[in-house]
């Protein structure tokens, strides 16, 4: 291992401070290290660095921050190690005090990595083409409105909700707004996505787990007839589309995918048993 990028949320890590002493400790072990800030385009040269010749990203701050990385980096085949100076830091690997313990187990090779999946979007009418690490949502634009969608597996038509909306969690976002709408954990490693409908009103609607395989199609359809459903479409909490009746959306596994740093001592059932139990 020769080069290190660290990204850095500069709101968490107040002057790099963190980020300095971890850039000091690598480069008495020879390796080449670039801290740029996690709002900075990763592969801008001005940054210092580049892009193809970096073997490790840490990335220093909480879940949001590890999103953000991922998303720029994946498919590019730079690992991530996260380290939790956020609250939860569920995506994280490894807390503060035992941040050089996990580099040294990472440049020994006492470390796995784990492929984890992305989801891309696709909106019918314009082509235009996103992707998300932990969920697509297609919710509800006004808060006091519910709306009706209607939810294809393969062409073939699973349900229609009336709810706040629908979710399309990877594996990897299943802990995330997934679980609190009462949708299932799925394992990490996992080859499949779980929809889950937001507050739907009705007894007998619940999450369903399919094959990474599937394409889905979301189409927003109208519950009164006196005014078409408006509804925003947000990837992993960003408000990217809008949407109302009549618009279609296309989710798929995407053909990028990212890599984590898993270390030996950190199972991921022993991390969601301590974190998801904090609260």
């Amino acid at each position: 291992m020769e080069r290190i990028c660290l990204i850095v949320n500069e709101e968490k890590d107040a002057e790099y401070a963190v980020a300095n002493e971890i850039k000091t400790y690598l480069e008495k072990c020879n390796i080449c290290v670039t801290i740029i800030s996690h709002r900075e385009p990763i592969s801008q040269e001005s940054a210092g660095f580049v892009l193809d010749g970096t073997d490790l990203a840490i990335v220093l701050g909480g879940d949001g921050t590890v999103i953000r990385a991922a998303k720029k980096i994946a498919g590019k085949g730079i690992p991530i190690l996260g380290v939790n100076l956020g609250t939860l830091g569920f995506l994280t690997e490894v807390e503060p005090p035992r941040v050089y313990e996990a580099l040294d187990a990472v440049l020994a090779g006492k470390c796995r990595f784990e492929k984890r999946m992305v989801l891309e979007g696709v909106i019918q009418a314009s082509g235009e083409r996103s992707i998300t690490v932990n969920e697509i949502i297609v919710g509800k634009k006004n808060l006091g409105k519910m709306i009706t969608t209607s939810v294809w597996v393969n062409d073939e038509l699973l349900d229609t909700y009336v709810a706040d909306g629908v979710i399309v969690a990877t594996p990897t976002g299943s802990t995330a707004y997934n679980l609190s709408a009462g949708g299932p954990v799925l394992s990490p490693n996992m080859e499949a996505f779980v929809i889950t409908p937001i507050c739907p009103h009705s007894l007998n609607k619940r999450s369903l787990v399919i094959s990474s395989d599937d394409c889905i199609r979301i189409r927003v359809e109208k519950t009164r007839e006196s005014s078409p459903d408006e509804a925003s479409v947000r990837f992993d909490g960003d408000v990217l589309w809008q949407a109302e009746t009549g618009d279609e959306i296309h989710i798929r596994k995407a053909e990028e995918s990212f890599d984590v740093v898993s270390l030996p001592d950190v199972g991921f059932y022993e991390k969601m048993r301590s974190k998801l139990n904090r609260f």
